[in-house]
């Protein structure tokens, strides 16, 4: 189908549901959008008022705040080497909950073709990308927009979905186009996945492989983002402010930038590292950890850059769904006690997909 050619509406006069269900049978996502030469975005884009009130950074929050960069260079050379690693992860997952590493083991070359290769798969033609588009996340799927049918307004952004664990994929369904390139990178982050989670539980005064007996890390989702050019970016976004569900995200960034860290009540720009991966806290860290990790809102800017921005975030998460977590008995006591109740990650998950796109935090629904 060719991409919906709806224009913008300043006094919203149109039917919103017709035209996200105009826009999601397209199977043509944003890119489809801008292939077609639009000039102004489809008013299911437009943000309100209070979110594209706050798109700039606050330049006071800017200058008091920087995500730090920590070198993995010889972790485990010796004790007090790994110790100070140790205190600088713990000292940045208690504070912004975003770093980034360098010197962490995956070579540049391998970081700019999994760059190249995602690029490649959103820029294959319409016709070759429509059966990729499906709102079912399982296995491999091309989607614009996860939460389109109960958002206040949608994103600037296409995602290509690999689901690569628990259940292992078949090689043959990820696209030709990205296929060895993907697989290679995925593979190299599972170690860097395997140290960033020693070093947190380290951090909490945990054993080494205390999250690895927790199955933190076995499910492996990679969603490759595409963020295309946008006529209007004062009006929309990349991607809406959030925090990420699961345990651990790891970020390839291109040299594009655009994300943001919400940092006291500003916006603090996250600039690309060229060899750098961003690490992210996610919620069941924060809960686990009984708030002593944090999981931070981010987002990502739209831009009128014709230079379209691409990044691929990798989603650890329990292996085991159905296991129930809540903060560890270990990390609360009578003057520090829960703040948290047990879940499942699967009920949290179901929450997450499902949860009004407004300003609640997704952490505070299951806050005692």
């Amino acid at each position: 189908m060719a991409p919906p050619t709806v224009t913008n509406d300043s006094n919203q006069n149109y039917d919103r549901l017709k035209e996200v269900k105009q826009f999601d049978e397209s199977k043509a996502g944003v890119k489809g959008l801008v292939d077609a030469g639009i000039t102004t975005i489809p008013p299911i884009f437009v943000n309100p008022p209070e979110v594209l009130a706050t798109l700039k950074p606050s330049p006071s929050t800017a200058a008091a705040a920087k995500i730090p960069t920590i070198d993995l260079t010889s972790v485990d050379s010796s004790l007090d080497r790994r110790s100070a690693v140790v205190e600088q992860v713990k000292r940045a997952a208690s504070t912004v909950g975003f770093f980034q590493v360098i010197n962490h083991g995956i070579p540049v070359e391998v970081l700019d073709g999994a760059i190249a290769a995602m690029k490649a798969v959103h820029d294959l033609p319409g016709e070759v990308k429509a059966p990729l588009f499906k709102r079912e996340m399982e296995g491999v799927s091309l989607l614009s927009n996860m939460d389109l049918y109960h958002s206040n307004a949608a994103y600037w952004r296409d995602t290509l979905l690999i689901q690569f664990a628990p259940v292992p994929i078949d090689p043959a369904e990820i696209p030709e186009v990205c296929r060895d390139q993907l697989i290679d990178y995925n593979e190299r982050t599972l170690a860097v996945k395997d140290l960033l989670l020693e070093l947190l539980s380290e951090g909490l005064g945990l054993s080494r492989g205390k999250f690895k007996e927790l199955t933190f890390g076995e499910a492996v989702t990679l969603s490759g983002h595409y963020y295309p050019y946008c006529p209007q970016p004062d009006l929309t976004v990349g991607f809406r402010s959030h925090t990420d569900p699961g345990v651990l995200t790891l970020l390839l960034q291109d040299n594009m930038g655009g994300l943001q860290v919400k940092y006291q009540e500003g916006w603090v720009d996250v600039k690309p590292v060229r060899e750098a991966l961003v690490v992210n806290i996610g919620d069941l860290l924060q809960i686990i950890s009984n708030e002593k990790y944090k999981s931070v809102d981010h987002r990502v800017l739209a831009s009128n850059s014709r230079q379209a921005r691409v990044s691929i975030a990798t989603f650890f998460n329990p292996g085991a769904a159905e296991n129930v977590y809540g903060p560890l008995e270990e990390l609360t006591s009578a003057e520090d006690p829960p703040r948290y109740r047990r879940v499942t990650y699967k009920d949290y998950m179901h929450k997450f997909f499902n949860k009004k796109v407004d300003n609640t935090s997704q952490t505070d629904y299951f806050r005692i």
